[in-house]
């Protein structure tokens, strides 16, 4: 699924795609789908949010993020709700994301994980 807004263009990973779609079937997440379009629409004006999860130490040439959602379908607010991960690559202008998880279901993903992400969505796009 891609949609190109204001210059960036909007990617979503397979694991991402997965991840959604699970959530949505379980029925007691049922605003997930339109907090992630309003994310997605603050990205399109430029507002890049979230914990930044990239080294600052390598070349690189885009930046992750760590979004926290809440979920007030369970009423625990950002802290036990959701977090979604994004790539932000400006010089080609596109935005990726990578992956989505409930915090009550899973506490973290690795650094190892958000690489073979990256690594993915990164091949991908020079295709």
């Amino acid at each position: 699924m891609a949609d190109d807004t204001v210059g960036y263009e909007i990617k979503f990973s397979e694991d991402f795609d997965k991840a959604l779609q699970r959530f949505v079937k379980k029925k007691r997440f049922t605003r997930l789908p339109g907090q992630i379009r309003t994310l997605i629409d603050e990205l399109k004006e430029g507002r890049f949010s979230g914990t930044l999860l990239t080294r600052e130490d390598k070349p690189i040439h885009y930046v992750v993020y760590k979004k926290r959602l809440p979920n007030p379908d369970a009423n625990k607010g950002e802290s036990g709700g959701y977090r979604a991960i994004y790539l932000a690559e400006h010089d080609n202008r596109y935005i990726a994301f990578l992956t989505i998880y409930y915090k009550a279901e899973q506490e973290t993903v690795t650094d190892a994980y958000i690489g073979g992400l990256v690594d993915g969505i990164l091949m991908d796009h020079s295709e």
